[in-house]
C-alpha cells in the first residue's frame, strides 16, 4: 500500500464505531429504560392489587363502610413502592381508591356494578386518571434521554370483589332448619310478630311450625331459585336464633340435629368439634346432588337428633369463654345499615362466630328419616355468633326457648370461607359465606 492510499483510508473504523454506537445507545434505551419501566409497572400493579385486597377484606367483615374500605385500599397500596418512590394517596396524590355502589362517594365498578362489594385502585406514575389529571412523579429515563425523551409513566389497576363461597372448616356440629313460606298458621301471634298472619315469605316468624302437609312451602337458595324461601343476608344478619332439639316430625323454627363428622363421633368427639375447629372440608350440596351417602366436601353430611347433652352445654359454655368480651351491639352497623356487628373483645374476629350448616328440609322429609343417623343435604351454610346457652342470654321480644338450661342462643352473621369448583353454590342473596377474588 502507498503512503497516499493510507492516509486517503486512515479514521476509516471511526465510521463504523459511530454506527455502533448509534445502535448500541438505542439498543441500551430499550433494554435499560424500558427494563425500568417494566419494573416499574409490575411495582405499580403489586401495590395495586395489594390495595384491592385490602379494601375488600375490609369489606368483607361486617360492618365494613366504603371509609373503611378506602383507608385500607390506600393505606397497602401506599405501602409499595415503585422504583423506590413513595406511593401517595388522597388528594393530589397518586394513589385513586373507588368502591362500587349507589350511594354518596360510591361509583358503577365491574363486575359488581352499582351492588358495594368492588374495590378499584389505581396507581398513577405520570399518567392521566379517569378524569384527565395527571398524577404521581414520573418514571425517569437514562440512555433515552438523547433522543429527548426524559421520563416514562406507568399506570395500573386491580380490582378485588367480595364473592360467594362455598366451603367451609371449623363446623359447628350443627344442623338447623332454613326459613320457608308459612302458609298456614292457625294461631298467629301478631303481639311480637306484626306480619304472622301474612302467607308466604311474610308470613313467617320465628314461633312458627313448617308443615308442608298443609300448604307450608321450602325452596332451598341453590343457585338459580332466585325465588328461594331461605333467609338472606341483607333481612337476616343480626337475626337471633335459637338451636333446639329437632325431633323428626316436629319441625319448628331452631330445629337443629347433631352434625357427626367423620372420626369425631360420640359426645367427646362432639365437644370436641365444639371447642376446637375440625379442619375436615364441609361444602354445599348442588341442587341435584342426591346426597344418598356421606360426602361432606360436597354437601352430603350425618345428622341425628339431639344437641341438649352435657358435652355440648360444656363445650358451648368454654366457646363463649375464649372471648368472654364479645357482645351483640343493635346499635353497630352492618351489611346494607342493618343492626349489629359483634364488638368487645376480639370483635368480628371472634372464636365465637363459626359456620353452621343449613338443611335442605325437603330432601331431609323425602328421606324418611325417623330418629337415627341420616344422611341429609347442605342448602346453605351461615355464619353463627354464639351467644350462649338460653338461661345466660337476653332474648329478643317474642322468642322463648323450650329448655332454657339447654337450648343453644345465636346470632346470624356472614364468615369469610373458600371457594372450590366441583361444589355447589347458592343465590347471592343467600350467600352468608364470602371469599376475596381478585378479578382484574
Amino acid at each position: 500500500m502507498t503512503p497516499s492510499r493510507a492516509r486517503r483510508e486512515r479514521g476509516a473504523i471511526t465510521i463504523h464505531v459511530a454506527l455502533a454506537l448509534i445502535a448500541l445507545l438505542t439498543f441500551s434505551s430499550m433494554v435499560i429504560d424500558y427494563g425500568v419501566m417494566w419494573l416499574s409497572r409490575r411495582q405499580a400493579q403489586n401495590a395495586a392489587d395489594a390495595g384491592a385486597l385490602a379494601g375488600a377484606s375490609s369489606l368483607l367483615k361486617d360492618g365494613g363502610t366504603t371509609p373503611n374500605a378506602k383507608v385500607s385500599a390506600e393505606t397497602f397500596a401506599a405501602n409499595n413502592a415503585v422504583l423506590g418512590l413513595a406511593n401517595v394517596p388522597g388528594g393530589s396524590g397518586n394513589i385513586v381508591v373507588g368502591v362500587s355502589g349507589s350511594g354518596a362517594g360510591e361509583q358503577d365498578i365491574p363486575p359488581c356494578g352499582t351492588v358495594k362489594g368492588c374495590v378499584r385502585v389505581d396507581v398513577l406514575r405520570n399518567e392521566p386518571d379517569r378524569l384527565g389529571t395527571v398524577r404521581g412523579a414520573a418514571i425517569p429515563t437514562f440512555f433515552s434521554k438523547m433522543a429527548g425523551i426524559g421520563a416514562q409513566g406507568v399506570r395500573a389497576t386491580g380490582t378485588a370483589r367480595v364473592g360467594s363461597g362455598n366451603l367451609i372448616q371449623c363446623l359447628l356440629p350443627f344442623a338447623v332448619i332454613d326459613r320457608w313460606a308459612d302458609n298456614y298458621d292457625p294461631t298467629p301471634v301478631t303481639t311480637y310478630f306484626p306480619n304472622d298472619a301474612a302467607t308466604g315469605i311474610a308470613g313467617w316468624t320465628p314461633n312458627d311450625d313448617f308443615q308442608p302437609a298443609q300448604g307450608d312451602v321450602y325452596i332451598a337458595p341453590y343457585d338459580g331459585n332466585t325465588n328461594h324461601t331461605g333467609w338472606k343476608v341483607t333481612v337476616d344478619y343480626g337475626r337471633q336464633l335459637i338451636l333446639k332439639d329437632g325431633s323428626p316430625g316436629n319441625y319448628s323454627t331452631g330445629w337443629s340435629n347433631l352434625v357427626y363428622l367423620p372420626g369425631s363421633g360420640g359426645g367427646s368427639g362432639i365437644r370436641n368439634d365444639i371447642e376446637n375447629c375440625n379442619e375436615l372440608p364441609v361444602g354445599l350440596a348442588t341442587a341435584s346432588n342426591p346426597c344418598t351417602s356421606g360426602d361432606e366436601a360436597h354437601g352430603c353430611i350425618d345428622v341425628a337428633p339431639g344437641n341438649t347433652v352435657g358435652p355440648v352445654k360444656a363445650g358451648i359454655n368454654t366457646v363463649v369463654g375464649y372471648d368472654a368480651a364479645a357482645h351483640w351491639d343493635p346499635s353497630a352497623s352492618g351489611p346494607n345499615a342493618l343492626p349489629g356487628p359483634v364488638v368487645g373483645g376480639l370483635g368480628m374476629d371472634t372464636p365465637r362466630i363459626r359456620p353452621l350448616v343449613v338443611v335442605d328440609i325437603n330432601h331431609y322429609v323425602a328421606s324418611g328419616c325417623t330418629g337415627g343417623t341420616c344422611i341429609t343435604k347442605v342448602a346453605n351454610i351461615i355464619g353463627f355468633f354464639l351467644e350462649g346457652i338460653c338461661n345466660t342470654v337476653t332474648l329478643d321480644a317474642g322468642l322463648s326457648c323450650d329448655d332454657p338450661s339447654k337450648d343453644i342462643v345465636g346470632r346470624i352473621v356472614t364468615l369469610p370461607g373458600k371457594y372450590a369448583t366441583g361444589t355447589g353454590s347458592v343465590e347471592q342473596s343467600a350467600a352468608f359465606i364470602t371469599v376475596v377474588q381478585l378479578v382484574r
